[in-house]
């Protein structure tokens, strides 16, 4: 399996595009499906394999550009139909999303007897899916944040055309040089923001300095060997943050989730 691995994550690195196509949605789909498959015990012996090893945090770059890529290439049809409600059910991942959110806010019902009010995405991308649901069918107001200036744009064109512009806002920024966070009751860390432990942990050390008192953290993590497609975050090295919830799903999502606490001073 690790030459397997090794074999996907080479040809991906070598294209000069991971925009959509017929060979890189193969390539995709067929570390989904490695990713989805094996025991703790299988996934152990395949993380801690030197060839795989020497690859993990590239091959998370790659999987980073192409789900932006793919993101990018859904945002732009989605934002140019006739019909962009009809469209967007036609991207590929809708029922994961719509799970893997229907269980982060199962989880934050779990923790906290009130949803949250405010919410704050860091990372949402071109198409940011979590956010739409969450404004469409919940009513939440959420501000979106990520570093990229096309990502925001297509984002403000998606919310637009979806009538969700009053209750979407999006904002150019890196994470890091967010210093007032103290408005939202609840944020989202997408999984590919800090693409390894010192990144992660920097990135959670300022968010904690940067929160309120009793906020909550939500951070999409994973495990097993879907850690090859999204860095693992620790519970256990939450520090500052006091963890409150572990999910790991074992269907279709991909993601676990986690959710933390801003501690008191």
């Amino acid at each position: 399996m690790s030459s397997r691995i090794h074999r996907i994550y080479q040809e991906l690195a070598m294209m000069g595009s991971l925009e959509p196509s017929q060979r890189v949605n193969q390539l995709f789909s067929e570390l989904v499906s490695i990713a989805r498959s094996g025991s703790r015990s299988e996934a152990e012996s395949v993380l801690e394999d030197p060839i795989v090893g020497a690859i993990r945090e590239a091959l998370w770059r790659v999987c980073a550009r192409g789900e932006y890529e793919l993101e990018r290439h859904w945002a732009g049809r989605i934002g140019a139909a006739a019909d962009p409600a009809a469209e967007l059910q036609r991207f590929p991942y809708v029922p994961n999303y719509e799970k893997l959110t229907r269980l982060e806010l199962s989880a934050l019902r779990g923790v906290r007897d009130a949803m949250p009010r405010s919410v704050l995405f860091i990372g949402s991308g071109p198409l940011p899916f979590t956010s739409m649901l969450l404004a469409q069918r919940h009513g939440l107001a959420v501000t979106n944040i990520d570093i990229d200036e096309e990502a925001c744009d297509s984002a403000r064109t998606l919310a637009r055309r979806l009538g969700l512009s009053d209750r979407l806002s999006f904002i150019r920024a890196d994470a890091m040089a967010c210093t007032d966070l103290a408005d939202f009751d609840c944020v989202f860390l997408a999984a590919l923001v800090g693409m390894n432990k010192r990144e992660k942990g920097q990135l959670l050390r300022h968010l904690c300095a940067s929160m309120r008192p009793g906020a909550l953290l939500l951070v999409r993590s994973s495990q097993r060997l879907r850690a090859l497609l999204y860095p693992e975050v620790d519970i256990h090295g939450m520090n500052p943050f006091v963890p409150l919830l572990e999910l790991h799903p074992h269907d279709e999502v991909i993601n676990s989730v986690i959710i933390a606490e801003r501690p008191e001073e």
